[in-house]
């Protein structure tokens, strides 16, 4: 517990010291931040309020940060091009009302390109809650904004079978097409649950890249089909969080096991290669969501990371973080997740 103690105090110090320069060279990096809505607070686990919101682009403002389309990104991830130090993207999920009456004013003001994520069928049912086609259209034209596919129904794809997944994206392509006039190429899987069986049908979709949602920062390493965001609600949105997350770096990795984020052995045996030279190893700690201890982390030879834990994960979406200490006070943060569909956990 001790070591559990210092480790977060250390990761935490970290925004005591805000960094006065950007670190110079290029990396295999980027964060992908997400919201879905802004001054709701009726709907905590998915609303930032506004002054989080005011903060938070605040903080984006400042000169050190590197912000960019997402495309900007998951183009350069595709190609195993290098990216600025700190350079983030910004997306928001669902199409909320929120979105063209709060958020879109503000990030506009500050100059902030983002890509929103459109479920079909709230907008075209003229739920009270979301935007209409007209205001989606508005805001498309837009530079700063891009429109990407989220799917119909916001279903949860993972539990559904494959037929049906792929049914509701084809509902929703011909609602693109009719609204926008063509169907959007980067795709943000509902609740971030996705698996490889269907990552591998949406294939013919020849999507530029897809998204999940969890903790992570992004690197050419993770899967472009289902790269990582951090995502924000409003009891996790203070400006000492979020200046930790947009200062984080990808921990470099090669020959992530398990491949497949479904659950099939439970507690999973995970490991992972650190591709590069990175000192003080001893220091990565790694957190399964559902335990309040960390997991048993294992060097083998000077570069394989070995992850253990005997509790196995409850039901539902689920996740492990590993951080650790890297340059210029920027945490290493790497976050993968996991989808256990056992309804006995």
């Amino acid at each position: 517990m001790k070591k559990v103690i210092i480790h977060f105090y250390l990761l935490f110090s970290f925004i005591t010291i805000y960094p006065t320069l950007s670190y110079a060279q290029e990396e295999d990096s980027a964060v992908i931040i997400m919201y879905h809505r802004f001054g709701e607070p009726n709907f905590p686990t998915t609303n930032v309020t506004l002054d989080q919101i005011d903060q938070h682009i605040g903080e984006l403002s400042n000169e050190i940060y590197n912000i960019v389309p997402l495309k900007t990104i998951t183009e350069a991830l595709k190609n195993g091009e290098k990216l600025p130090p700190r350079t983030i993207a910004v997306t928001i999920d669902d199409g909320y009302l929120s979105v063209y009456e709060e958020a879109w004013p503000r990030l506009k003001a500050a100059n902030i390109p983002f890509t929103l994520f459109i479920s079909t069928e709230s907008v075209n049912d003229q739920n009270e809650s979301s935007m209409s086609w007209e205001q989606v259209r508005e805001m498309e034209k837009d530079q700063l904004v891009e429109i990407g596919h989220h799917g119909h129904a916001h279903a949860h794809m993972t539990q559904m079978s494959i037929a049906e997944a792929l049914n509701d994206v084809t509902i929703a392509d011909e609602i693109y097409e009719r609204e926008l006039g063509y169907v959007p190429d980067i795709f943000a899987f509902p609740y971030g649950e996705y698996s490889q069986e269907l990552i591998n049908a949406l294939k013919p979709k020849d999507y530029q890249a897809a998204l999940g949602q969890y903790s992570s920062a992004a690197s050419s390493n993770r899967n472009i089909m289902a790269l990582p965001r951090f995502a924000f609600n409003q009891s996790y949105s203070d400006k000492d969080r979020f200046k930790l997350i947009i200062n984080s770096r990808a921990l470099p990795i090669k020959d992530l096991l398990p491949r497949d984020a479904t659950l099939n052995n439970n507690p999973p045996v995970v490991g992972f290669t650190i591709d590069g030279e990175i000192q003080d190893l001893d220091n990565l700690a790694c957190f399964p969501s559902h335990m309040e201890e960390p997991a048993n982390v294992t060097l083998l030879g000077d570069t394989r990371i070995e992850i253990r834990f005997t509790d196995p994960f409850p039901a539902g979406r689920q996740r492990i973080n590993c951080t650790m200490p890297g340059p210029e006070n920027r945490w290493y943060w790497f976050g993968m997740p996991f989808f256990n569909l056992s309804k006995d956990g």
